[in-house]
């Protein structure tokens, strides 16, 4: 009590207390949704960008060195979320991030396995941002509205009922680049890493058409 805590910190928790209830079972999907602002750093030595989630808490990298050092203390980089992808022991884990940022976490892939079957039963850790770097989301979350529109079955390419993580990919990637007017690009893929890159997180859509009632008929009466 009455010691502050970096916004970081209590992000970290929701992670790791959600892992900590939901990840140890082997045959459970986990779903991780953040809402914010993201933000790349370019190494000083070269390299690929870094993407980081930025807490409400955070200065402004652009201000100065010691922002730029602070900055990377309380922003949550994707290193961390690396980790988390890495130690769950669910055998299925999509992260949602509606926020902009660049980075290496994760490889850009159009694979599509062949068969739901296939896409459940091997491992994955996948990934969908917002946008890229330098691009800015909206008060009025594009993203999640057309996340909304794809769990409602609009993202259900071949209409089987089911939505895999690749084609609610493909589905934000070419619906919120058409609804923001090419302001927002979409990012989406599979962790690199051999053993977590074959399996597709699969979602079963609510069935919403139901077959007609049938229709009686009355007969009037003859006089």
């Amino acid at each position: 009590p009455g010691v502050k805590r970096d916004v970081t910190d209590v992000a970290a928790d929701a992670f790791e207390s959600f892992i900590e209830e939901h990840g140890g079972n082997p045959e459970n999907r986990l779903l991780f949704y953040f809402a914010g602002h993201g933000h790349t750093v370019q190494p000083k030595f070269g390299g690929e960008p870094l993407g980081y989630l930025v807490p409400t808490d955070a200065p402004v990298p652009t201000l100065g060195k010691r922002e730029q050092r602070r900055f990377k203390r309380v922003a949550m980089g994707m290193q961390r979320i690396e980790e988390y992808a890495l130690n769950i022991d669910a055998k299925h884990a999509l992260f949602l991030f509606d926020a902009c940022f660049s980075g290496s976490l994760f490889a850009l892939s159009r694979a599509i396995p062949e068969s739901i079957s296939y896409k459940t039963t091997k491992p994955v850790r996948q990934f969908i941002t917002s946008g890229s770097a330098e691009e800015t989301v909206p008060d009025q979350s594009i993203f999640r509205s057309q996340f909304v529109a794809a769990l409602e079955g609009e993202a259900d390419a071949n209409g089987d009922g089911y939505l895999s993580g690749t084609e609610l990919g493909e589905f934000l990637q070419d619906s919120v680049v058409n609804y923001s007017k090419g302001a927002q690009h979409p990012q989406y893929g599979k962790i690199r890493n051999p053993n977590l890159d074959k399996g597709d997180f699969v979602f079963a859509l609510p069935k919403t058409a139901r077959e007609p009632e049938p229709s009686s008929t009355a007969a009037a009466p003859v006089s």
